[in-house]
């Protein structure tokens, strides 16, 4: 009888312990939450890459052009790093 009375008391702890662990401090909720937000932020991160290396492609065929280079250098005054850009005023018309 005593085996019976232990048994039975303990699947109630077991129980409540259960219920507590999943109901109380909202623990499931926020599993379930933590879990929703990582695979949102993976599929934004395959997204994201998935980008990246189109840029990058776009990037290399930018590059391999030197006409894209100069009209960037042109219109935007794009220089690269460590040149020195001279800019002279345009001149006047009694110097012509």
């Amino acid at each position: 009888m005593k085996k019976l009375r232990f048994g039975i008391k303990l699947r109630y702890v077991l129980v409540l312990a259960l219920a507590f662990i999943l109901l109380g401090n909202r623990g499931l909720r926020n599993l379930v939450a933590s879990y929703r937000e990582y695979r949102t932020l993976t599929a934004r991160k395959l997204q994201l890459e998935g980008q990246r290396a189109e840029l990058a492609k776009q990037l290399k065929e930018v590059g391999a052009n030197p006409a894209v280079e100069q009209a960037a250098r042109r219109e935007l005054g794009l220089i690269r790093p460590g040149e020195t850009e001279y800019r002279f005023p345009p001149p006047k018309d009694s110097d012509k």
